[in-house]
């Protein structure tokens, strides 16, 4: 191997290290943990309200059904 393709692998290898040392690197990665938390927990919560049981009528429903008084104007 020759001078310039030794140079060559080191310079690859040290390119191919995540940046976590520096600030900035540090930030890419909050970012990064920060939308994969909020598109897991927007996928949970989609997967949790579609599979429980919806009430047969809320509170405010029952309300209007029971005839109460006008509201004033």
């Amino acid at each position: 191997m020759s001078t310039a393709e030794i140079a060559d692998n080191k310079w690859e290898v040290q390119a191919s290290k995540p940046p976590v040392a520096t600030i900035g690197g540090l930030m890419q990665l909050l970012m990064i943990s920060g939308f994969a938390g909020l598109f897991g927990y927007l996928t949970v919560m989609s997967i949790i309200g579609a599979i429980t049981p919806k009430p047969e009528a809320n509170h405010i429903e029952k309300g209007f059904g029971q005839g109460g008084a006008a509201p004033a104007k």
